[in-house]
């Protein structure tokens, strides 16, 4: 897999991590509560799925943006790659759009990681991480990942699955700890 490894500040990031959108022209397109909720954000990462190049131009306008590829994205350099590893101090943090097309999972709904996914993990991040975002469900859900990790998917803003509520993720990276929390668009 293509990947690529970010370096956060070090003095810590809030990161909003989004997925699963599919905004096309014509098709949906963001909630405009969805805006007032990515203030303040330091870097906006996406998983996946996001839809077209408006899209992620529109998220731009907030923050950066970077991510990885899902199955319904145009090319664009922001999301060209496959894996992605946003590194703050001690902090690893995994991107993929299929937890289990990479390996990390045996099952995304509901999320079960593979019973080498350690490994996994240091063939496609160079670590094992302390934190796997992944997407594809469109559906939010925090999972044990590794020994003292987690596994986190923001779920979709735009098209929530099963009756799932609109969501993102927020994503506090701090010297003591980094801290997951799902944040409902509406």
């Amino acid at each position: 897999m293509a990947g690529s490894v970010w370096r956060m500040k070090g003095d810590g990031a809030n990161i909003a991590v989004l997925a699963d959108c599919h905004i096309h022209e014509g098709g949906p397109q963001f909630p405009e509560a969805l805006f007032p909720r990515l203030q303040g954000s330091d870097l906006i990462v996406v998983l996946g799925d996001m839809g077209e190049k408006a899209g992620l131009d529109r998220l731009e306008e907030i923050a950066p943006v970077l991510g990885v590829r899902g199955q319904d994205d145009v090319d664009d350099m922001r999301t060209r790659r496959e894996v992605l590893l946003l590194e703050d101090g001690p902090y690893h943090i995994g991107c993929v759009f299929d937890a289990v097309a990479a390996g990390l999972a045996v099952s995304s709904d509901p999320f079960v990681a593979a019973p080498d996914a350690a490994e996994v993990s240091r063939r496609l991040f160079g670590h094992e991480v302390d934190v796997l975002l992944h997407a594809g469900t469109h559906k939010p859900e925090e999972a044990k990942f590794g020994r003292r990790g987690s596994a986190l998917n923001p779920g979709s803003a735009v098209l929530p699955a099963d009756g799932a509520k609109a969501s993102f993720l927020r994503l506090k990276v701090m010297a003591d700890g980094c801290f997951g929390q799902i944040v409902w668009v509406a």
